[in-house]
C-alpha cells in the first residue's frame, strides 16, 4: 500500500472516530508517522482528503445500487439494497454526522454530493417503480407517489447517522444502523406484497444475526 493509501485510511478512520472537524493534517501526519511535507505531497490540505474519500463513497454507493441487480427484483436484493447501503454509510459515517459543515466548507465537494443526490433520487425511483411493475408492490398514491418513495427513502438513509447524534448517543453503533435499515423497511411496508415482504424481513434477519 502505497502512502497516498495509506494516508486515506488512516484519515477515514480518524474522522470516523473523532468526527469531521476533528481530524487536521497536522494530527493524520503524526499518527501516520510521516512528516507533514511527505502529506502535503499528496494532499494540500483537509479538504482535498475529505473529498478523495467521498469520491470512494459515490464510487461504492452507485455500485451497491447497479450490481447485479436483474428483474423482477427478487427479495433477496431488494433486502440488499438497504443492507449495502447502511454498509456504506457506517463506512463514512464521518461525513454523514458531519454533512452540513462539510459541504459548506468546500463547494467542490458540495456540487460532487448533489450530483450524487441526483443520480440516487433517479434510481431509487426506478426501483420502486420497478417492483410495481413486477407486482411485489403497490403504486403509491399521488401524482408524485413512486418520487416521494424515493426520496423519503434517500432522507432516511442520508440523515439517519445524524438523527442517532442529534438523540444524545456518544457513539453511533452497528445497532444503531440495523435500526435505520428497520425505519426504511417500515416505510415501504404498507406497499409491499405480504409474501414479497416476508421474504425479504427473513432474508435481512438472516444477513444481521450473520
Amino acid at each position: 500500500m502505497g502512502n497516498r493509501e495509506r494516508i486515506l485510511e488512516l484519515s477515514l478512520k480518524l474522522l470516523n472516530e473523532e468526527g469531521a472537524q476533528a481530524a487536521g493534517t497536522t494530527r493524520i501526519a503524526q499518527v501516520l508517522g510521516i512528516s507533514p511535507g511527505n502529506l502535503y505531497y499528496h494532499f494540500k490540505n483537509r479538504e482535498e482528503i475529505v473529498r478523495a474519500l467521498f469520491a470512494e463513497l459515490d464510487t461504492e454507493f452507485r455500485a451497491m445500487m447497479v450490481e447485479d441487480v436483474t428483474t423482477p427484483i427478487s427479495p433477496a436484493r431488494f433486502a440488499a439494497f438497504y443492507l449495502r447501503s447502511f454498509d456504506v454509510a457506517w463506512k463514512y459515517r464521518f461525513f454523514f454526522g458531519g454533512l452540513h459543515h462539510l459541504l459548506r466548507q468546500d463547494e467542490e465537494l458540495a456540487l460532487g454530493y448533489r450530483r450524487l443526490q441526483e443520480w440516487a433520487l433517479i434510481e431509487l425511483e426506478g426501483i420502486v417503480r420497478q417492483l410495481a411493475k413486477d407486482g411485489s408492490m403497490a403504486k403509491p398514491k399521488g401524482r408524485n407517489g413512486f418520487r416521494s418513495l424515493g426520496l423519503n427513502t434517500w432522507l432516511i438513509w442520508m440523515n439517519w447517522i445524524r438523527f442517532v447524534q442529534i438523540s444524545g448517543r456518544e457513539q453511533v453503533t452497528r445497532d444503531d444502523m440495523i435500526e435505520g435499515i428497520g425505519q426504511i423497511f417500515d416505510l415501504l411496508v404498507p406497499y409491499l406484497d405480504p409474501a414479497f415482504e416476508k421474504a425479504a424481513q427473513r432474508v435481512l434477519a438472516r444477513e444481521l444475526r450473520g
